[in-house]
């Protein structure tokens, strides 16, 4: 029987662009990938002409830049979404990341070949997850029409690499993160039933019983235990950490993801049909 080969390790690059190109490809005279994920500008729901223009624009350059990554035998996949929306930037690559690490592969991110706010968004996704962060330098920018046609809005004449060092962030456990992912969600206030519902369709360990469906006595007194243990174990310290807010509603306590919260959510890289 012939053994099964061991995965091999992938190099994995993920760029968010804007009118650029050699900050894009650059890197690849020395480093190496087996797949590039480029993340661009989607504005096709707008009917602005002006919008439209940047978008065609933009279209260009995504495909010079997957051309050139072809040629260099790079696997290409282009993900279209709002670059304006940091929680979108960091949802993506976020979720790329933690798809990527999954599999074995080895993850870089490039946060120079972008706007400021996707810039930010990269950054903070990949120092949470921690892979390696670059920035590409250039050499001077281009001054004619010519010039940001062929290498977009930076032009670098050879390859200058600054490999960043990333700072510790630590994130909320898997069920807290869970929490907070549905929560954001919902986008509205929840009650600590609703959560605990949540968690038992998830198999949470300590709310594997379906409270709701026993007798009156035993109803109770699990309930109780149930809230209890949502308390202690996740509501107490996520709102402590600032991540969620709780209001007392008659004998109800309601739920709601604070910004920092959503920004959590955003970064933890989970699936958002989870």
């Amino acid at each position: 029987m012939t053994p099964v080969a061991e995965h091999l390790e992938q190099l994995v690059h993920i760029i968010p662009i804007g009118y650029e190109i050699d900050r894009v490809v650059t890197p690849f005279q020395e480093m190496k990938a087996h797949r590039v994920h480029l993340i661009s500008m989607d504005n096709q729901s707008t009917a602005h002409p002006t919008e439209q223009a940047k978008t065609t624009r933009q279209r260009g350059f995504d495909e010079r830049n997957r051309e050139i990554l072809l040629q260099y035998g790079i696997e290409v996949e282009i993900h279209r979404i709002d670059m304006f929306d940091i929680i979108t930037v960091m949802e993506t690559i976020s979720r790329l990341i933690v798809q990527e690490k999954e599999k074995g592969n080895r993850v870089y991110v490039n946060m120079s070949a972008c706007g400021k706010i996707a810039c930010v968004g990269a950054t903070l996704a990949a120092m949470i997850h921690d892979v390696q962060l670059y920035y590409v330098r250039a050499s001077r920018y281009s001054s004619t029409k010519r010039e940001q046609y062929e290498h977009g809005l930076s032009i670098c004449e050879k390859a200058k690499i600054w490999q960043l060092e990333n700072f510790r962030f630590a994130l909320p456990d898997e069920s807290s993160l869970l929490l907070l992912n549905y929560l954001a969600r919902s986008g509205e206030e929840r009650s600590c039933d609703e959560l605990i519902r949540y968690l038992h369709a998830l198999h949470t360990e300590g709310f594997l019983e379906e409270y709701w469906n026993l007798g009156y006595e035993k109803r109770r007194k699990l309930q109780t235990q149930y809230l209890m243990k949502l308390q202690n174990r996740y509501l107490n310290k996520l709102e402590e950490a600032g991540y969620i807010t709780r209001r007392k509603v008659g004998r109800n306590t309601l739920v709601k993801l604070t910004k920092t919260g959503r920004y959590v959510a955003a970064v933890s890289g989970m699936q958002q049909d989870t």
